[in-house]
């Protein structure tokens, strides 16, 4: 019988080996180990993807403010200072204020605004928003500044000095034929740059020192709880045994106290070992006692040991005030555990809340990243609308410079014809003069032939006259009367064709002048459209150059649409990575809330009283 109950005694003892102490304790400190990874590793992903997001942003700010300054600044300009080295010129000052209205409204130091050009290994300083002279002035010949001067694509990157963090761009400045001929340069301090310990420090040491605060009372409570425990079950096998009790190393009440109780039932053993009747009694409140105590061991702290009116009554009474503090001790740890639970349930809310946002973040995202590819279309088929505008501008052009010169000889034509037509003029008008004059020489012939007929009329009287001797003069005067006649006639005719003759050259005269006078008006009206075509040609070349010029800048914006794109595609790229990341951070978060509810359910194990 004493046997088997020590035997019972040596298996509680085995019992309390294998009770959940041990496990909950290395469940507690697994625990908490994984909540500060967990912690730590939500706290590290989210300052990485702000300080990304931070410098992108900032590095696509100061580079499209580099590209639309540089566009602002002519090519020829710069040269032109950077030639002459006149610090007081107009243009000078004109540019300055650019620079100086710049670094006003972006709040950047004057000192970091420059326009440089390269000089062999080096650039040389043209100008700053500083208020000094320092054109010439030798300065860094970076990297990026020869990819941009060659490629003529505006570039950015992230300086660091003295832990200091710097965004730089730069930007070509081209001239009207679109070469690099300096660069504009533009540094700015992030000033808002996230880190470890403005950003997260300050919750992550609260978040961590409560966690070690709720793990520390924790194991306390344990450590005393396995401590008593052990202890009360050691002196009661000593007991069971009749060795001598161990005085507990320790100035804790509870265990004084008890450690007392067990000294007195100890004398009182000892002093009653000859009643048999007595021991076994003892024996039988000892076994129930520790049949008690390995329920408590087991985490049943709903037992209560009965309270005698003897030794072990005290005894009883001790242990269950002993059970009464553990109890509270193992309710306050599981309050512990459902606030870890709760604060685990908050993490995991809005893990889940960042995730979602993440995820919107790179939806949206992507959404810009297709509007700027369409833009960058409609901007393609702008320039290949421009180009066209162009080309037929320069058709248009050609096919004008040559009507032009067509113009230009109908000119030349038209003057000759009015020169030949004022010189047939003058020749008609001579041979109207002529036949004028052979009118004058006829009439005159006419004149004579009817004096010659009145002499032969006369001739012939004086022959009737002379008889037989005047007849051979008579025939004589007759045939004279009759070429007079005849030449009267053809005296008559000349001067009717004479005057047919003027008649036709007096049409003719009016015809030419009226000729003359249509010459001269079709030379006007060819004049006249000379002049118009010339204006017109005049206006075709300005639509030709700023076509051109149109072609050019819609190149340009293609360009710094292309460069847009692929901005946004990093951004976007940054994004899916947060989104990963709030991912990743949710399933450490579950994790999180599954080992806390894993707590919960250890400290479960225990049975309290209510």
């Amino acid at each position: 019988m004493m046997r088997r109950k020590y035997d019972n005694i040596y298996i509680k003892e085995d019992i309390m080996k294998k009770t959940g102490f041990q496990l909950l304790k290395s469940l507690l400190t697994f625990t908490f180990f994984i909540i500060l990874l967990v912690v730590v590793a939500i706290a590290w992903l989210q300052l990485q993807n702000e300080k990304r997001r931070v410098i992108q942003s900032e590095l696509n700010k100061v580079k499209l403010v580099a590209e639309a300054a540089a566009l602002s600044i002519g090519g020829e300009t710069v040269i032109q200072i950077a030639e002459s080295k006149e610090y007081e010129s107009e243009v000078f000052i004109r540019i300055h204020d650019k620079l100086v209205n710049l670094q006003q409204v972006s709040g950047i130091a004057a000192g970091a605004i420059k326009i440089l050009r390269k000089q062999g290994t080096h650039t040389e300083i043209i100008m700053t928003a500083e208020k000094q002279n320092r054109i010439g002035q030798s300065y860094d010949l970076w990297s990026e500044m020869n990819g941009v001067l060659k490629k003529g694509v505006a570039s950015a990157r992230l300086n660091k000095k003295d832990n200091r963090s710097f965004v730089v761009a730069f930007a070509p400045v081209k001239n009207k034929r679109g070469e690099p001929v300096a660069l504009f340069m533009l540094e700015k301090e992030i000033e808002n740059l996230p880190s470890f310990t403005n950003v997260l420090l300050w919750p992550l040491l609260v978040g961590i020192a409560g966690f070690l605060l709720i793990a520390i009372i924790t194991m306390v409570i344990l450590r005393r709880l396995d401590t008593a425990i052990d202890e009360v079950h050691l002196n009661m096998n000593r007991l069971k045994s009749g060795e001598v009790l161990r005085r507990p190393e320790t100035d804790r009440p509870l265990l004084m106290e008890i450690a007392s109780d067990l000294d007195e039932l100890e004398s009182r053993i000892k002093g009653t070992r000859a009643s048999k009747e007595e021991q076994e009694k003892i024996q039988k409140q000892i076994t129930e006692l520790l049949r008690i105590v390995s329920a408590a061991a087991d985490g049943d702290f709903t037992v209560k040991a009965t309270v005698t009116a003897d030794t072990l009554g005290a005894l009883a009474d001790s242990f269950n005030l002993m059970i009464s503090d553990l109890s509270e001790l193992v309710r306050d740890a599981k309050d512990a555990a459902e606030q870890v639970a709760t604060t685990t349930a908050g993490i995991l809310k809005n893990v889940e809340v960042m995730a979602k946002g993440a995820a919107d973040q790179a939806s949206q995202t992507e959404t810009i990243s297709n509007f700027a590819k369409d833009m960058a279309e409609l901007i393609t088929n702008t320039n290949q609308n421009a180009q066209r505008a162009a080309e037929a501008a320069r058709k248009a052009k050609e096919v004008a410079e040559a009507g032009s010169q067509i113009v230009k000889k109908s000119i030349e034509g038209m003057q000759h014809i009015r020169d030949s037509v004022r010189d047939a003029s003058k020749q008609v008008r001579v041979l109207g003069e002529h036949s004028t004059r052979i009118g004058e020489i006829t009439d005159f012939i006419s004149e004579v032939a009817n004096q010659t007929n009145l002499l032969a009329l006369n001739a012939s009287i004086e022959a009737a006259r002379a008889g037989e001797a005047g007849r051979g003069f008579s025939v004589v005067a007759d045939e004279i009367r009759n070429l007079a006649e005849r030449s009267s006639r053809s005296a008559d005719e000349i001067s009717k064709l004479i005057g047919d003759i003027q008649d036709g050259i007096s049409k003719t005269m009016d015809a030419m002048d009226k000729g003359t006078l249509q010459v001269a008006e079709g030379t006007k009206m060819v004049d006249s459209a000379g002049v118009t075509l010339r204006e017109i040609l005049g206006s075709i070349e300005i639509s030709t150059n700023s076509a051109v010029e149109i072609s050019n800048a819609t190149q340009e914006q293609t360009k710094y649409s292309k460069e847009i794109v692929q901005s946004l595609e990093h951004i976007a790229g940054i994004a899916r990575e947060t989104a990963d990341g709030a991912k990743q951070s949710k399933e450490y978060a579950t994790k999180l809330e599954s080992l806390s509810t894993k707590l919960n359910q250890a400290v479960s194990k225990f049975r309290l009283a209510k």
